[in-house]
């Protein structure tokens, strides 16, 4: 019976995985100038594409702007952005996933950070409390701004990931993470994988990376250090990985929509997707145990799981070509 009702709760489990949606908020604040103007902007409109993209729906993409204009644009003001997280609190389901992008300046108040919008800015305390509002659904919040940093410490929280472009408020000059991190997911340079998805932490490795490769390419001293949180202590990682302090989660959460028989995949397809999944998984359980076990054990597993992920993801490509 046990058995049985594991199994129900797990075929539920992996259900709801499936079908669950995502929703997108892009900020793009005050430019200040010209050039910054037309960079946020820039950025705001490649993620949008990006979403779509990766099969978010329109309908669930927020985009809010102090200076863009146009019809895909809302004000950036603070109460429109607390109105559309709001509006997300109301229409998104307790297991679908919020995307909450910030794009353009901040600068420090004391221990905590502004985030600049047109009006009165918008505070880490403020931000936070409003995406408290959100309850448990999963939530992944991403300020490029410069003096980002202190952000981390107030948005951590269990089930979240959090980004900040900057480590600290003292990082104040306009920090260059954004355009790489956007970047990510419209170039495939940061598919490290090779599984044609982007993940959080592939996006913020990809983007780190990208930052000190322009810092050196232009004999520059690194003035802007990323941090990614999302084991919900607050501290903020400089190298989150798979199986460090923080990195696990942003490691198995993607932009990208799951395909399901809601969004139009074949039951066939939807089943080898979970069965994807489940290997994957399997994987990265097997690397964890890595020190307990025989050394000719774990890479006789390993290599069987790798050749089985390989021939699946072939028949995945294969059907959804």
């Amino acid at each position: 019976m046990k058995a049985v009702i594991a199994f129900c709760l797990l075929l539920l489990a992996s259900q709801n995985a499936l079908a669950l949606q995502h929703h997108l908020l892009i900020v793009s604040g005050i430019g200040g100038t010209e050039a910054y103007r037309q960079q946020f902007a820039s950025q705001a409109e490649t993620l949008m594409q990006a979403a779509l993209d990766a099969g978010i729906a329109r309908g669930n993409i927020l985009m809010l702007g102090a200076e863009n204009g146009g019809a895909n644009y809302r004000p950036a003001d603070k109460q429109s952005l607390l109105q559309a997280i709001r509006e997300i609190d109301t229409r998104a389901a307790i297991e679908d996933r919020v995307f909450v992008i910030l794009i353009g300046h901040g600068n420090a108040r004391g221990d905590s950070a502004l985030f600049n919008l047109p009006g009165p800015d918008i505070s880490a305390d403020e931000l936070g409390a409003a995406l408290d509002q959100l309850g448990e659904r999963q939530l992944v919040v991403v300020n490029t701004a410069s003096a980002s940093g202190p952000f981390i410490k107030r948005l951590a929280a269990t089930n979240r990931i959090v980004i900040t472009a900057t480590a600290s408020g003292q990082e104040f000059h306009a920090p260059q993470f954004a355009g790489f991190f956007v970047s990510a997911f419209a170039t495939s340079g940061a598919d490290r994988d090779k599984d044609e998805r982007i993940s959080m932490l592939e996006a913020f490795d990809f983007a780190r990376r990208e930052v000190q490769r322009s810092y050196d390419s232009d004999k520059r001293l690194l003035i802007e250090h990323a941090l990614l949180d999302d084991n919900g202590d607050g501290e903020g990682s400089l190298e989150p990985g798979e199986f460090e302090v923080d990195g696990m989660l942003a490691n198995r959460v993607y932009l990208q929509q799951p395909r399901s028989a809601a969004t139009g995949a074949s039951n066939e397809l939807v089943a080898m997707l979970q069965r994807k999944q489940e290997l994957e998984q399997s994987i990265r359980d097997l690397k964890r145990q890595r020190e307990n076990m025989e050394r000719d054990s774990y890479y006789d597993r390993l290599e069987s799981l790798l050749i089985d992920l390989a021939l699946l993801s072939r028949r995945i490509r294969a059907g959804d070509s």
